[in-house]
């Protein structure tokens, strides 16, 4: 039997649903809203992507009793008491979003609450990113060598990014398991970020929900096909070719598969999806992709910009939130 939930805290959890599922379809759903649209009616989209969410949450819920967080909140106590700060995080990522900037949801809402485990938050994120950026620098820069060894220059590697795509129903199918398996993986690193604002232990109903609201915001976030957040992903190289999603995907996955295994401490997965991005275009600048030596400066540095933007907002909030619930 789960403690009852105030208003504050439905509204808290409310308003970090909207944004994190806003913000972050910046790193899961981009790559597939992006090689899908057009070619797939957005309802099936938000199908296929709402079953997994459900089939995800429940899974922990039942595994964790009660706890559908999958045990990422163990470090993060919750608070005595909710107060009207408590709703400042949230409504950054909102505010922050809507500017484009692929802010952490980890560092703003989680560190708010418990600002102590930032320096524990901040290394793992970091170490995400290093780990992303190799692997997406030797798994493109492998496969440029591949391509080279066997004879396809460079011109023919991928189409260019105003060619049209293949919709081959193979890709379309093998890119719809690769998000199937990414959203997953985000949803296991994340729902920390939603369910800090509500007891540990969930009974049935409050459960019942916390589904049906995560279910509303990521059909709204389908129907805008990602919103203003969009815009960091669609500047990256054939982002709407299903055969270059449908590695991103399994390879964001797959970090973030190990990185959970490694450490129970949540994650900045934005920083992960960066690391990942930038490692990408580096490889793809070696390979005579991008025949302008400042294109990849050009194309990252925005980027860690926006990130560095987002954690320095972060961490006002997480000092300015404890001290204005201690002078309310």
């Amino acid at each position: 039997m789960s403690a009852a939930i105030s208003p504050l805290q439905a509204l808290g959890f409310l308003l970090a649903s909207y944004a994190v599922l806003g913000n972050d379809a910046l790193q899961t759903l981009g790559p597939f809203l992006a090689a899908n649209r057009g070619r797939v009616p957005k309802g099936w989209q938000a199908l296929f992507l709402g079953a997994v969410l459900v089939a995800v949450l429940l899974l922990g819920w039942v595994r964790g009793g009660g706890d559908p967080a999958w045990g990422r909140l163990a470090c993060f106590a919750l608070p005595e008491r909710f107060a009207w700060p408590d709703l400042i995080p949230p409504l950054a990522v909102l505010l922050l979003t809507q500017a484009g900037a692929p802010v952490s949801t980890s560092f703003l809402v989680l560190t708010a609450f418990q600002g102590s485990n930032l320096p524990a938050l901040l290394i793992h994120s970091l170490a995400g990113y290093g780990v992303a950026f190799l692997v997406g620098s030797l798994a493109y820069g492998g496969a440029a060598l591949v391509r080279r060894s066997v004879g396809v220059g460079a011109d023919r590697e991928a189409p260019a990014a105003t060619a049209t795509p293949p919709a081959t129903s193979l890709w379309l199918t093998l890119q719809w398991l690769a998000t199937g398996w990414l959203w997953s993986q985000w949803l296991i690193q994340d729902l920390a970020n939603l369910y800090i604002y509500l007891p540990r232990h969930l009974d049935g109903p409050a459960m019942a929900g916390s589904l049906a609201v995560l279910v509303v915001g990521l059909c709204l976030v389908v129907g805008q096909n990602g919103g203003a957040i969009q815009g960091v992903l669609a500047s990256k190289s054939v982002t709407q070719d299903p055969r270059a999603t449908t590695l991103i995907s399994s390879l964001y996955g797959l970090i973030l598969f190990g990185l959970a295994r490694w450490s129970p401490m949540p994650l900045s997965t934005t920083w992960v999806f960066l690391g990942l991005l930038g490692g990408r275009e580096l490889a793809l600048t070696w390979a005579g992709r991008d025949p302008k030596a400042m294109g990849l400066v050009q194309t990252l540095v925005p980027d860690l910009l926006k990130a560095g933007l987002g954690l320095g907002v972060s961490v006002a909030v997480a000092l300015a939130v404890p001290l204005l619930k201690g002078s309310s």
